[in-house]
């Protein structure tokens, strides 16, 4: 009896044990499924390295790579090319954010029933919101600096552009060393998953505290005679402005004025302002991770001026800067920026459920307007008329980031167009690039006119 219960235990055992390993085998296959397929040496899906399945295209359907023959083909136009790689992908995956990467399921067609076999075998279609155009235009814009300049409709949310650079063609990949300093971080989109000092670009964020948590804002008046002492140590302008109220310290962007604001407002609503705006907090694209920035929390009044004033040890995702003039431009309200329209098998349908495309409000509608119409007499007053496309009514800010030692300054210009006919917000960064008027928003300038250019022509022809 004993040796029979001795075996019995022992068979108990081993059910046990095949019960256990079926059960982990079953929940890793359909938890980790997608994993096991989506592996370079599945010669089913990839070709030395590459994936064949699959179609990425633009707003208009117009492909940004595809399979041909077997064969991984990208878009007719070396400029399409090179805008869109961070986007689309190269040939090696090298892009991590990249859809091809980001969305290798999707591509594949892969489901957990049939795996990745379809009745085509040619995979499934991801339609992009983004204009391959517009992002050529950017990229012509950033050639031969390292950058980015995103555009998105701050209506519907739809990002038709989103460039960075340096990048390169992936039909003609360049041999690239590690020290070549034209490729520097080549891999890495500069709009989604880098941060920089944001320089006065950030004293939106900070001026929409002081609407908000100061009740005599525009009352007061700011005294600027280029430098302030504070705590023994100095809080340097730009310029000397004299006497200024809150309008015109935006205008001039005027550092004396932005430090005395941040000290008035306190560490607290500085780092509370940050977060409710999207600056300190977690975003994604579509699915797409986007990097945080961070904000000092807490020094002396010297630092508490430095951080409001967009300085300190800031820094700032170019995303999420754009999101924060979406949210002025869409009086306060946000409707989150996305990438991805859909994605369709081979027959056509939907694989996926549409964007999420419900709108948030971040600020009241008062504090936004407010911010808005001062913006908007940024370029009036400041900036001038004149430099931006008739009729779109621009609303921006400047912004010269200052660096440690002799590195030349970061150049960023962020805005949008206040003419409902063209609901676009936009980023524009060069890294290193010095004045923010001059070379980033140049740059932007150039491509928002190639906007108003499309949209004017799209309406006609309708």
């Amino acid at each position: 009896m004993k040796k029979v219960k001795r075996r019995a235990m022992s068979v108990l055992a081993i059910i046990l044990c095949l019960m256990i390993g079926v059960s982990v085998f079953t929940y890793r296959f359909f938890s980790q499924g997608s994993q096991w397929v989506n592996f370079t040496a599945n010669k089913h899906i990839y070709s030395n390295g590459v994936l064949i399945g699959g179609a990425i295209y633009d707003r208009d359907g117009n492909p940004l790579v595809h399979t041909v023959d077997g064969v991984r083909k990208y878009s007719d136009n070396e400029s399409v090319r090179c805008a869109t790689m961070h986007i689309v992908g190269d040939k090696k995956s090298n892009i991590a954010t990249s859809l091809q990467k980001v969305y290798a399921d999707e591509l594949m067609g892969y489901n957990t029933i049939n795996g990745t076999y379809s009745v085509s075998g040619t995979g499934n279609s991801v339609y992009t919101t983004l204009d391959a155009d517009i992002c050529a235009a950017a990229y012509e814009q950033l050639k031969g600096k390292k950058g980015t300049i995103c555009i998105y409709n701050y209506k519907t949310g739809e990002v038709i552009c989103l460039v960075s650079t340096p990048t390169y063609d992936p039909e003609n990949p360049p041999v690239i060393s590690a020290d070549d300093d034209n490729y520097d971080g080549v891999y890495i989109n500069r709009a989604l998953s880098s941060r920089f000092t944001p320089g006065s670009v950030y004293k939106l964020v900070t001026a929409a505290a002081a609407i908000d948590n100061i009740d005599d804002i525009f009352e007061q008046t700011f005294t600027c005679h280029k430098t302030e002492v504070i705590n023994g140590q100095k809080i340097i302008c730009s310029g000397t402005h004299y006497e200024e109220n809150f309008e015109k310290s935006l205008n001039n962007s005027c550092n004396i004025a932005f430090g005395n604001i941040s000290r008035q407002l306190g560490w607290n609503t500085t780092a509370e302002y940050a977060q409710k705006l999207g600056i300190t907090t977690a975003h994604e694209l579509s699915g797409i991770p986007v990097v945080k920035g961070s904000i000092a929390t807490s020094g002396g009044d010297n630092e508490l001026s430095w951080t409001g004033i967009g300085q300190n040890t800031d820094l700032v995702n170019p995303f999420a800067m754009m999101r924060v003039v979406g949210i002025i431009a869409n009086h306060g309200m946000c409707v989150e920026p996305y990438l991805v329209e859909k994605v369709t098998n081979s027959s056509g349908f939907r694989t996926q459920l549409p964007p999420n495309k419900t709108e948030k409000r971040y600020l009241s509608q008062s504090t936004a307007d407010t911010l808005s119409d001062m913006m908007r007499s940024n370029v009036r007053n400041k900036y001038g008329e004149s430099n931006y496309p008739a009729g779109m009514e621009f609303c921006a800010k400047t912004g010269t980031a200052e660096l440690d030692g002799s590195q030349v300054s970061h150049s960023w210009f962020v805005g949008f167009s206040r003419n409902e006919k063209y609901p676009y917000a936009f980023v524009s960064f060069v890294q290193n690039g010095g004045s923010g008027a001059k070379v980033a928003g140049v740059a932007v300038t150039r491509v928002m006119t190639a906007v108003k250019e499309k949209v004017d022509s799209q309406s006609t022809a309708n």
